[in-house]
């Protein structure tokens, strides 16, 4: 339902200002970025081997910090490397066959990412883009059992995840524009906390600013 909220706002937007001269032309290659993200979990599956016990944590709604530095390697095609942090919270567990408790713990990662983004050639002052990204996560969790069924758990965990991405952009000067944007995020294999086995995914809502460097 938000990601069909955001869409239709998106093109809403871009029919107003269809009539809106284009936003002024970047004057570097290369740029800083700089985003501050809302990220919202699906319920998240796992399954504990200690106890045989699976079924889903809701995690708690959280803020994410990240900064980039990009390169255009055309007037619409550019690439980012983009470093980002958020710390979630667990709420509840929804045990199969044995109800909804309490639990509580946290799951901070931090995430590396290669994104690849095309800036669409539009007549707007609002210029709508597209991307995706590569990269590598570290998670460190930590998970209390408030059901006593099953056991606490914390530890470490890497792995690949990927993302994909689309947004709007509105440059008002030559070496400054604003982002506001939609991505989702997905770990490639499950995250190992102790002896639990949980899905790792996140919906991430972001405004963001860009600031070209002075190197042409």
């Amino acid at each position: 339902m938000i990601k069909t909220h955001l869409t239709l706002a998106i093109a809403v937007i871009a029919l107003l200002l269809g009539s809106i001269s284009n936003a002024q032309a970047q004057t570097s290659r290369f740029y800083l970025a700089g985003y501050l993200g809302l990220n919202t979990f699906n319920d998240q599956e796992f399954t504990e081997s200690a106890s045989g016990n699976n079924g889903d944590f809701e995690i708690d709604n959280t803020m994410s910090f990240a900064g980039a530095l990009g390169m255009r390697l055309s007037q619409q095609l550019r690439v980012e490397g983009e470093l980002s942090y958020r710390n979630a919270e667990f709420s509840t567990a929804d045990i199969v066959g044995a109800g909804t408790f309490s639990s509580g713990g946290e799951l901070k990662s931090t995430l590396l990412f290669a994104n690849m983004y095309y800036d669409f050639d539009v007549p707007w002052s609002i210029q709508p883009y597209i991307g995706g990204g590569l990269g590598y996560g570290w998670h460190s969790g930590e998970i209390n059992d408030g059901s006593g069924l099953m056991v606490n758990a914390s530890s470490d965990h890497t792995g690949i995840i990927w993302n994909a991405a689309a947004g709007i952009k509105y440059r008002p000067s030559t070496d400054l524009a604003f982002t506001a944007g939609y991505r989702y995020i997905d770990a490639v294999s499950d995250l190992e906390i102790g002896s639990y086995d949980v899905d790792f995914d996140t919906h991430e809502f972001r405004l963001g600013m860009e600031w070209d460097l002075p190197i042409r």
